[in-house]
């Protein structure tokens, strides 16, 4: 016979020439023989094809799905029942278990609320408190009052009314034991079984896949009691006589042997898999012993973290006061004699009105925001909306060179598209998105205050950029060049969704830096004159706390982010929120992290001391729902971060609560705008819609919610929907020219 397709003892039938020894004949049989059909038949009987493992491998496999699944969960003969032990041993937690003494008593507890086996630990000031529902008793033990109860409550009273100071910690059963016994020495082993008199097994499982619990990161350790598996006929097509008569003494495999066996048969079920097996040195004990010592690190563990991370996480409180601090700032800042005193420079855009639908014709739109800029041309008719663009590059020769040669090469691009699309001969109204801080004074005057992005055009600084861009016009001799409306990128999202929704009076930026315009009556601004109608406001949000309003909300974190910008003590709202600052607050969390030994073992990260190489964009990722930790892991690693699973459940957690403070500052500055307007306009109820840019709103996967859910608490008055723009800055700015023109009139 050949072995490959069976698994057997033995598999081979015996030669005749060779006496068997041990097996013996019936006793109808005269003679030991080991050709006896007798014996062959009985050793057949108790030979397992190995195509039957491997759909007893798919039965087991779908068993274990069922027991993790909350809605199948009774219908699978394996409990698959969560141990709430989350962490591994990790080296560091040697002197944790010099302390661990006392008992550790073995249960077979059913429904584990968290484990399965009781762990005492002398003189601990550990916070755990482990449950345990004993659904029913095995081995002998039948002690009445018990089933049905918390046998640790029942345990920790007991030892409390004997005045002994030992606190119950941790709870577990003999195989989890043997996990983690065998993980001190072999730090891999997340996979653990008994085969004794008992069998059973554990490993540990993506916690997102235990459905049964909460806990939705990290991983778990789930304890299978596969020892049921087959309860439900499964098993019936392998049963032989012999297994339902079959005792306990009869059963006694060489240890080494069965090994071998163990491993070479799960290799040929499990081909994808290098499995090592290591024999456990008292499971129930040491590994009891250190399973408390995991506990009481991971408690430890937790206070860390929670008081690095405690500065960030606000209160519905902590929101309210940013919110009536916004509303502060904006009021002084909409007043002639105040507006100096405020951090929030509500700048007036001379735009009086958002689309109503009856705009028609040709616009051209001019996008400049950084070093690639764009030239449109923008159709609008009675039921769409039609563009053509083209992208241009701005050398740095002439980005750092003077005012001329910038406005001169701006002029030449718009020359080139209108040639290539035919428009030289006509005379076309141009809206101009200029992305700078600049003075607005007019529809069509806005005076440069600054440069930023890198550019540092001379002569520029303190000029109209609506005039530079006419006199270079005139120099090149392009006298078809109309601009008749200057604007930020706020205020193009607005328009752009406005254009789409008539409700949308709000205009919100969330990507590198971030900004807001709204919609202000124009008797509340002191700035300019009259009194009739409305003016959107550009608020320039991102310097709120520039004036030191918000230094209580500012932590240690945020502080040294600052203290690395081109602009310290600036735009410090803005460095709270937008994405070009997040990953550097991790960053800097990650780093006290290890400093406190609570992350990547305290070890040194030298590649974590290197600024921005934490980007943004890694929380965007890292925070995706369902997201494997193998992924994360390789997120870290490409950083040379070595980190471990219960690392980057940590990472996860300081990326959550970065980006969840990060929209909830947000929606606490909106909800001030929102009763802002409500009150204005006297309202019992606020119906708004806010048109929103920016890659971290758009790509971030949970921000826009986090902002939308807090919003709805701090503005419960106010109902706002967030219509995301389509090409705000070009699109928004044409569409600005197009009212202008309709309010202009023929």
């Amino acid at each position: 016979g050949q072995r490959s397709n069976s698994v057997g003892s033995p598999v081979r039938p015996i030669p005749a020439s060779r006496p068997a020894r041990g097996i013996p004949c019936p006793s109808s049989c005269p003679k030991v023989q080991p050709h006896c059909p007798q014996v062959q038949k009985a050793l057949r009987a108790l030979t397992v094809p190995l195509e039957t493992l491997q759909v007893l491998k798919g039965h087991m496999m779908q068993d274990m799905r069922k027991g993790l699944s909350r809605q199948m969960h009774a219908q699978a003969t394996m409990q698959m029942l969560p141990t709430f032990i989350c962490s591994m041993p990790d080296g560091t937690g040697k002197t944790q278990l010099d302390k661990v003494g006392g008992t550790t008593l073995t249960w077979g507890c059913g429904h584990l609320l968290p484990s399965t086996s009781v762990v005492l630990e002398a003189n601990s000031s550990a916070t755990c408190s482990p449950q345990a529902e004993l659904t029913s008793w095995s081995k002998g033990f039948k002690c009445t009052g018990v089933e049905g109860k918390d046998v640790v409550q029942l345990l920790q009273s007991a030892i409390n009314k004997e005045e002994l100071y030992v606190d119950v910690v941790a709870l577990m059963n003999d195989t989890v034991g043997t996990m983690m016994t065998s993980s001190v020495e072999d730090k891999a082993c997340e996979v653990a079984i008994i085969i004794d008199a008992g069998t059973n097994s554990c490993f540990m499982a993506e916690a997102q896949q235990v459905e049964m619990v909460e806990e939705s990161s990290g991983r778990m350790c789930v304890n299978t009691e596969w020892g049921c598996f087959g309860d439900d006929t499964t098993l019936s097509g392998i049963m032989t006589t012999y297994d339902q008569r079959v005792d306990k003494e009869s059963s006694n495999p060489g240890k080494k042997r069965f090994g071998e066996i163990l491993e070479s048969v799960t290799g040929l079920l499990a081909p994808e898999c290098t499995i090592t097996l290591l024999p456990s040195v008292d499971g129930t004990g040491r590994g009891a012993a250190i399973v408390t010592a995991v506990a009481l690190r991971l408690a430890d563990q937790r206070r860390e973290v929670d008081q690095l991370l405690s500065p960030l996480r606000l209160s519905r409180s902590d929101l309210q006061r940013v919110q009536a601090l916004m509303r502060q700032e904006m009021d002084l800042g909409l007043g002639k004699e105040t507006n100096a005193r405020s951090s929030v420079r509500m700048l007036p855009t001379y735009v009086r009105a958002t689309p109503d639908g009856t705009e028609r014709g040709e616009f051209l739109a001019l996008d400049l925001g950084g070093t690639n800029f764009r030239v449109l041309v923008v159709r609008v008719a009675e039921d769409s909306i039609r563009m053509a663009s083209e992208i241009y590059v701005i050398p740095t020769s002439i980005i750092q060179g003077t005012g001329v040669e910038l406005f001169n090469h701006i002029v030449e691009c718009i020359m080139d598209f209108q040639l290539k699309q035919d428009l030289m001969e006509q005379i076309l109204p141009l809206g101009f998105t200029f992305s700078f801080p600049c003075q607005q004074l007019g529809l069509d005057k806005a005076v440069l205050l600054s440069w930023t992005k890198g550019f540092n055009a001379s002569g520029c600084v303190g000029q109209d950029v609506v005039q530079l861009l006419r006199d270079a016009a005139l120099r090149k001799q392009h006298f078809t060049l109309k601009v008749v409306a200057v604007v930020n990128d706020t205020v193009g999202t607005m328009m752009s969704c406005g254009y789409d929704d008539p409700k949308c009076e709000i205009g919100l930026i969330v990507g590198t830096g971030t900004n807001a315009c709204y919609m202000e009556e124009m008797r509340n601004v002191g700035t300019v004159e009259g009194n009739e109608g409305r003016m959107c406001i550009n608020m320039e949000w991102g310097a709120f706390g520039d004036n030191g309003c918000l230094d209580h909300i500012f932590t240690n974190f945020d502080q040294m982010v600052d203290e690395k910008t081109i602009n310290p003590g600036k735009q410090r709202f803005e460095k709270l929120i937008s994405g070009m600052y997040l990953g550097e607050i991790v960053r800097y969390i990650l780093l006290a992290m290890v400093e406190k030994r609570v992350l990547f073992r305290g070890k040194p990260c030298p590649k974590l001391q290197t600024k921005d190489i934490f980007q943004t964009k890694f929380l965007s990722t890292i925070e995706i729902d369902g997201l494997a930790l193998k992924k994360v892991l390789a997120i870290l690693r490409d950083l040379d971060l070595h980190a471990s699973f219960e690392d980057s459940v940590l990472v996860r957690e300081v990326c959550q609560t970065v980006s969840l403070r990060a929209a909830q500052l947000c929606a606490a500055g909106m909800a001030a705008v929102v009763e802002k307007m409500r009150e204005n306009r006297g309202l019992d109820q606020l119906i708004v819609t806010v048109g929103v840019d920016g890659t971290l709103y758009k790509m971030h996967p949970h921000f826009s919610q986090n902002l939308q859910q807090t919003l709805q608490v701090l503005a419960p008055k106010c109902s706002v929907t967030f219509l995301q723009s389509e090409d705000g800055s070009g699109k928004g700015a044409a569409l600005v020219a197009a009212v202008a023109c309709r309010k202009a009139g023929p």
